[in-house]
């Protein structure tokens, strides 16, 4: 992956702000993939993962999918990588290296990037590039662009400082994203905010989740483009 403004993934200085690299998050976001495998019907050989942080994704995934032969996981943050490894076993290893820098044959039947293009400098070269890499692709993709965050840009600096976006999108910037840069949508849906699928105190933010949940049931479009916090996941070939 590109360096430039992503050099706190290798210099110790994320770790440092994110002890467990999100790994918390990782059978959250695995749980929703493998419903949409099992949703398109998917059955690769092997699957690989860009930026696969701490390896969670990968490790509850092989736990579902037991015919899958291969599991690779690549990051260019040894601090991450070093967290992944404890997860590695016969089928399933970790890679501290740049994939698109490695050996053009390393390829996948289903390539996943998971919360990844929003950190990356130059994200449409990164995705013409990651196209050979695989057959089959699932991204998943915040959608940072909203009138909230519009009228409010604290909160997209809040983003920017504490987990590393430097690029913001809405969903139809993601459809145009990935059309220019060759890929195919199959399939996807809308994610909701990690902070609604958890338990927490205060008169502010259950006001918040009950406004965003009332309101996506009534216009999903509209309540992303409202609120933010809501992401893409997509299949695409």
């Amino acid at each position: 992956m590109a360096l430039g403004s992503n050099a706190r993934y290798t210099d110790g200085s994320y770790l440092k702000q994110k002890p467990t690299w999100d790994d918390e998050y990782a059978p959250w976001k695995a749980a929703m993939i493998a419903e949409l495998m099992e949703r398109n019907q998917l059955k690769p050989e092997s699957v690989m993962e860009v930026g696969c942080g701490a390896g969670g994704i990968l490790t509850f995934l092989q736990t579902q999918f037991l015919e899958v032969s291969q599991w690779s996981g690549y990051d260019i943050s040894p601090d991450a990588i070093a967290l992944a490894q404890k997860k590695a076993n016969p089928k399933l290893n970790f890679f501290t290296a740049d994939l698109l820098e490695q050996d053009s044959n390393i390829q996948s039947d289903l390539l996943l990037c998971i919360d990844v293009i929003e950190h990356i400098d130059d994200f449409y070269h990164f995705l013409q590039r990651l196209k050979t890499r695989g057959r089959q692709f699932i991204f998943h993709i915040p959608l940072d662009l909203s009138c909230r965050t519009l009228l409010k840009p604290h909160v997209l600096k809040y983003q920017r400082d504490l987990v590393g976006h430097i690029h913001y999108f809405s969903k139809e910037m993601v459809e145009w994203m990935l059309k220019d840069c060759g890929y195919e949508i199959i399939d996807w849906n809308y994610t909701k905010p990690i902070i609604d699928t958890e338990q927490a105190s205060g008169v502010k933010h259950n006001l918040k989740k009950f406004l965003r949940n009332t309101s996506f049931r009534l216009h999903k479009d509209w309540s992303a483009k409202l609120w933010g916090g809501y992401s893409m996941l997509i299949l695409a070939k």
